[in-house]
């Protein structure tokens, strides 16, 4: 009779290997070189391109602290302005509205169009002769001539005219705005900018 106690090692269970989660782990490996090697790319071939830094209207002028660099990575059918191009634009006009956090496309910014037939006046007005709400580019509004009691050549006189750059607070009070008017009454609207008798009012839209 066999001694139990003398009987061979009991063999060694090897632990089984599920399949799956084999195939599951090589698999998050490869994503994971995958998407290391996409970003690894992506920042490769990033470039700085220009955005504009807060909104800006149409026919506004481009100041030096309106537009920024942004790091942008591949963008295939996306037109751009490279950063270094900054100081070309300065100066230049916003030929459409562009939205703060928006990028600069080669079509955005350049020289002011002006319709034949028509003049751009810059005004020069004091506190109580334009509204204290906001008038974007392309509003319509009327010029109203201050009269006296008796000048009557230009009593009810109004000229029709389009805000071209939005008003300006200068440093002594006054304000400044661009308008389009036509080229027919750009004289007289002139003298009477230039004398301090316009009050400019807002149209609606």
């Amino acid at each position: 009779m066999t001694d139990p106690s003398t009987s061979p090692a009991t063999a060694t269970i090897r632990p089984r290997r599920n399949l799956r989660w084999i195939l599951v782990g090589v698999l998050a490996i490869c994503l994971g070189g995958l998407g290391s090697a996409v970003l690894y790319s992506s920042v490769a071939n990033a470039t700085s391109v220009l955005k504009v830094n807060r909104t800006i209207y149409r026919g506004e002028v481009i100041g030096p602290a309106d537009l920024g660099p942004v790091s942008l990575g591949t963008h295939l059918g996306v037109e751009t302005v490279p950063a270094e191009r900054a100081a070309e634009l300065i100066g230049r006009t916003a030929l459409l509205d562009l939205p703060g956090g928006s990028l600069v496309t080669p079509g955005s910014v350049g020289e002011p169009e002006l319709r034949p037939g028509f003049s751009r006046l810059g005004l020069k007005l004091n506190p109580g002769q334009v509204p204290v709400s906001a008038l974007p580019t392309g509003t319509p509004v009327a010029l109203v001539p201050i009269t006296a009691t008796n000048d009557g050549n230009a009593a009810g006189a109004t000229y029709r005219a389009t805000v071209a750059v939005a008003p300006a607070q200068l440093p002594d009070g006054s304000t400044s705005l661009e308008v389009v008017v036509a080229d027919a009454v750009s004289d007289p609207v002139a003298r009477l900018a230039a004398a301090g008798r316009l009050v400019v009012v807002k149209r609606a839209r």
